[in-house]
């Protein structure tokens, strides 16, 4: 097959022939198709999700396959922290698809901001729970590439999408492309010296996904969606991603990283880590570094023509700079 989405007659015709879930004839809506497609199926007032990989996805290859993310959600199931997997089925259509339970009466985090303290705190509580559950390489079919247990592996990826952006044509991108290689530079010197006391970290869940778009409220609980992309490693990195997701253009609170902090602190106080407020610093470094090169990255994977402006992530991270 083609890298086409699938039609809703195919999906149609797959329900029909196979009957998962007992949901042949189910009415079938896109809801859907970023990264990945979901489609919302409700039949006999039940309501279903099923996801696949967005084949037309320019960041395709990244994710974590069907059946691994299938694997991480009925682990996970007992923790309410992401939505309950009920099917997955590799072969059988076009391309692997998962039937997960379809969140309903949630708000999305981006559409609460500004968050208050108890969105907040209610994270930091939802992350150390996670970081709780007991992962292993051989637990959770993790992708290698994903391990966040050296910050020097970064600097290979920033490298990488920074040839991308250089042979992009148009003259913005080309300038910022120049501004941003030097900012890389002297973050990977500074990086390289934050590795000693990475390494003396015990390795935790890592979920690249947990930010404020992924990030929902129900119930006055927090669940996550789109756990695309998971692995294992700095204990801090979960956290640190979702603060970077919380004020505009990567910036970060200082009232909102210590109220987290001491959240999540709370929660492990009997084998608390006295470097935990140092190595979230290190990591909210990397990542708003991480986040300045990926956005221009993304903007030329997709083709965009109309002037972009970095200027405010660009100076968050010089800001950032300079108190190293």
């Amino acid at each position: 097959m083609e890298k086409k989405k699938p039609t809703i007659g195919q999906i149609q015709e797959y329900l029909k022939k196979y009957n998962p879930l007992n949901l042949s004839g189910a009415l079938i809506k896109l809801i859907s198709e970023h990264n990945h497609l979901h489609y919302r199926l409700e039949k006999d007032d039940k309501v279903f999700c099923l996801r696949m990989i967005n084949p037309e996805s320019y960041r395709r290859g990244e994710w974590i396959d069907m059946p691994e993310e299938h694997v991480v959600l009925k682990y996970l199931e007992g923790t309410g922290l992401g939505p309950k997997s009920y099917f997955v089925d590799v072969e059988r259509f076009v391309i692997p698809l998962m039937i997960q339970e379809f969140i309903t009466d949630a708000v999305c985090f981006n559409d609460l901001k500004p968050l208050s303290k108890e969105h907040l705190i209610t994270t930091a509580q939802a992350i150390a729970r996670l970081n709780e559950q007991d992962i292993t390489p051989e637990r959770f079919p993790f992708r290698k590439g994903f391990t966040r247990y050296s910050y020097l592996t970064s600097i290979k990826t920033w490298q990488e999408r920074l040839a991308i952006i250089k042979k992009a044509k148009q003259k913005d991108v080309l300038e910022w492309a120049d501004k941003i290689g030097k900012v890389v530079d002297r973050a990977a010197k500074i990086l390289k010296g934050f590795e000693p006391l990475l390494q003396k970290t015990s390795p935790a869940f890592n979920f690249d996904g947990a930010h404020c778009g992924n990030t929902y409220w129900k119930n006055n609980q927090v669940i996550f969606l789109d756990w695309q992309k998971v692995s294992y490693g700095d204990p801090c990195f979960t956290l640190a991603r979702f603060l970077t997701s919380v004020g505009k253009s990567g910036k970060v609170y200082s009232s909102d990283k210590e109220l987290m902090i001491e959240t999540y602190q709370t929660y492990f106080v009997k084998k608390a880590n006295p470097d935990f407020p140092q190595l979230v610093d290190q990591r909210l470094f990397e990542r708003s570094v991480a986040d300045l090169v990926w956005v221009l990255w993304r903007y030329v994977k997709r083709g965009k023509t109309e002037p972009i402006d970095m200027t405010p992530r660009y100076r968050n991270v010089e800001m950032l700079l300079g108190q190293y």
